[in-house]
């Protein structure tokens, strides 16, 4: 069978076979290689390139010079803590997201998931000439690994391909052009796909060994070879322009997997003025700090404030200049000096670390599925707060500083209520700003007015603390003792307040906590800093799981606004008639209008579309179309011409569908119009009605939409 593909739909295709490793069994170690000969990397390509016999890992087919490089192992670790269902499902998602790009059937999708082991993607040494990404697409390529060769030669023999020597071929796109060119390594079981023929060529010489490969490059890092990996020469992809990193600017990243679970470890190295060299100015902490919040934290972020020894506060904004586009300490001296303080106060007052929690009342659900499209985002900022601790050094340098921003912001609010120590001031919707001194510490608070002050009432308390609780004991026994940031996440707690599904989603990437610690290198380069941590691989996940999640529900919800902005138009356009039926019957009779509703319409479509969006007719008495002078829609002058997903109706004086379920009934002198849908198609609709009642000769429309089960 012939078929006509593009090279953008061949990359999907393959990355959705690389996500399908989530699923799949841990690819086997491969054995060890002789050293390499290397040849210079700017051999030219051959013009038949031969295919090497056996290639025992992926990384010998990416060449030293790559500016980009990934890995990925079939690795069943990623999803360690996720429930075989899931992993099942996922791998389902995978087989029939790919047989829909592809057009392959879904059994050959699903044997080719299965059967993937591993992959590799990379771009070679001019990817990044003028930083652009199409050149880096151009100079791209992919290579997999699979258990069962058969799939794979299945799928050769459907695509449109133009065969080569030793089992190379192009690949023909929809205009009979060649979009890739690739090689089926059989012995090695081990396909390779590039853009253009150039990056074939040398792929296949490094597996030959003609050319050095990635294992000699400094990107690469041998103990993370078989873990999850990425790394980037960030200057060259930059372009090597003035502009941008340096050289010597990297990226790498690995995913550890060890004892059944995935850890996080990142190095980042960008060089260049633009960069903040932070860690030549501030010192590592053991952020204590963090471990005086309240229990109940859903995160927490421990930050360093310690200054390296001989440096200042003043150090530590100058090596923001490059970022603020001049001297950032004269700047905040300035800025200082209007409230009476210098840069010194702020120096002897501020400690060495800062603390932030996060939390939310456990009786109340975070309102996820309803999504800001549901109207329910004040609620969500409801039963919450977030706590700042700021560790203070000079207690008469720390009153002195407190004292003069509070004066400050008494100056600059009416609002603001000041007592001895402290200071508030009311938000929207029951919230509150407030900032406390105590011995050691001020501590910022915003949120739920009630509930605030509950968590703020209990930092400090040994009993009551981080500290006291399991869970954050448990992650900080593997922490690093000191570090620059440390991040915490409750996982359980967090999924304990989702509902439905994206509890569900969460919940099945496993509950132990998250903590990754961050330490800056002292660099007077720029930033060079090292992420390392447990739970982060999971929290990727979850947050992958919610992602799909919310987007789904932002797509529904944004789905809902086709919905309640028709309503308000049916609404005014049923108001419009009746004026005009008014001025009409006053012309007529010449004595008082005569005001009367439209009669009823037919709805349109006559049932509910089921997950469908409906096209409506524009032939005569079809639709929109229906009615006449004093009934249905051409009484309305309304009409819809686009494709829609709910059903539109309009009743005058019965037959309501809102107050079966809730809404208001205007009565025998009033109307409804609706919006009914099925979104999802599973039996369920979803609901908007607005209504209006004639009162004392005149129309008056319900204030606002009622809305049942909005998101149906």
């Amino acid at each position: 069978m012939s078929r006509r593909v593009s090279f953008p739909r061949v990359l999907t295709a393959a990355g959705l076979v690389a996500l399908a490793s989530c699923g799949g069994p841990t690819a086997a170690t491969p054995p060890s290689r002789p050293a390499e000969a290397p040849s210079p990397a700017g051999t030219a390509p051959s013009t038949a390139p031969a295919t090497p016999r056996r290639v025992e890992s992926l990384v010998d087919v990416v060449p030293r010079d790559a500016v980009l490089a990934a890995s990925v192992p079939g690795a069943d670790a990623l999803l360690a803590g996720a429930a075989p269902a899931v992993r099942e499902a996922l791998l389902a998602e995978v087989a029939a997201a790919l047989a829909g790009q592809s057009g392959l059937s879904p059994d050959l999708a699903r044997d080719l998931a299965t059967s993937f082991d591993g992959a590799a993607v990379f771009a070679g040494g001019d990817a990044a000439r003028g930083g652009a990404l199409g050149a880096l697409l151009e100079q791209g390529c992919a290579a997999a690994r699979f258990r069962d060769g058969a799939p794979v030669e299945r799928v050769l023999k459907e695509l449109p391909l133009e065969p080569g020597e030793g089992g190379v071929f192009a690949i023909r796109g929809d205009k009979d052009s060649v979009v890739a060119h690739g090689a089926w390594l059989a012995e090695s079981r081990v396909a390779l796909l590039c853009a253009r023929r150039e990056p074939l060529a040398r792929a296949l010489r490094v597996a030959e060994r003609r050319e050095a490969s990635f294992r000699t490059s400094a990107l690469f890092q041998a103990e993370r070879a078989q873990d999850p990996w990425l790394a980037a020469d960030l200057h060259r992809l930059s372009g090597r322009g003035a502009v941008g990193p340096e050289p010597g600017s990297r990226l790498f990243m690995a995913l550890p997997l060890r004892g059944g679970a995935a850890g996080l470890h990142v190095e980042l190295a960008v060089y260049g003025p633009d960069y903040p060299p932070l860690g030549t100015v501030l010192a590592a902490t053991d952020h204590g700090a963090v471990a005086k919040l309240p229990a109940g934290a859903l995160a927490t972020l421990g930050l360093s404030l310690q200054r390296s020894p001989g440096k200042t506060v003043s150090d530590v904004l100058g090596a923001f200049n490059g970022l603020a586009g001049g001297p950032a300490a004269a700047a905040a001296a300035g800025a200082l000096a209007e409230i009476g303080l210098e840069l010194g106060d702020l120096d002897r007052a501020l400690g060495g670390e800062a603390a932030v929690g996060i939390y939310r009342d456990p009786k109340h659900k975070l309102p996820l599925a309803g999504g800001l499209a549901g109207g329910q985002s004040d609620q969500a900022l409801r039963h919450s707060a977030v706590l700042i601790a700021l560790a203070t050094a000079d207690e008469a340098a720390q009153k002195k500083v407190f004292s003069a921003v509070a004066a400050q912001m008494k100056r600059t609010s009416k609002k603001l209520r000041v007592k001895p120590g402290s200071l508030a001031q009311d938000l929207e919707d029951g919230n509150e700003l407030r900032a406390e001194a105590r011995q050691g510490f001020v501590l910022i608070g915003a949120g739920d007015r009630k509930y605030l002050a509950q968590v703020a009432a209990r930092f400090g308390k040994e009993k009551e603390s981080l500290a006291a609780s399991p869970s954050f004991a448990e992650a900080r026994a593997d922490a690093k003792a000191a570090s620059h940031l440390q991040m915490y996440i409750d996982r359980q707690a967090l999924a304990g307040l989702l509902d439905g599904a994206a509890a569900a989603s969460f919940g099945a990437l496993g509950g132990s906590p998250t903590l990754l610690s961050l330490a800056l290198a002292p660099s007077d380069r720029g930033l060079d800093l090292t992420l390392s941590g447990h739970g982060g691989v999971e929290l990727l996940g979850a947050g992958a799981a919610l992602a799909v999640y919310g987007v789904k529900r932002y797509i529904t919800s944004a789905k809902t606004a086709e919905a309640k902005n028709t309503v308000q138009a049916m609404a005014r356009s049923a108001a419009g008639a009746f004026e005009r039926a008014a001025g009409a019957a006053g012309t007529q009779k010449g004595g008082p209008p005569s005001r009367a509703l439209c009669k009823s319409a037919a709805p349109v479509p006559a049932a509910v579309p089921p997950g469908t969006r409906y096209t409506p007719s524009s032939s005569p008495g079809k639709d929109f179309n229906q009615g006449d002078d004093v009934s249905g829609w051409r009484c309305l002058r309304f009409g819809v011409e686009v494709p829609f997903s709910y059903q539109y109706d309009y009743r005058a004086g019965s037959g309501y569908k809102g107050p079966a379920r809730g809404g208001p009934d205007p009565g025998k002198d009033g109307f409804e119009v609706s919006a009914e849908g099925d979104l999802d198609g599973d039996g369920e609709t979803s609901l908007f009605t607005r209504t209006g009642k004639i009162e004392n000769g005149k129309l008056v429309l319900s204030p606002q939409i009622f809305i049942s089960n909005e998101l149906e």
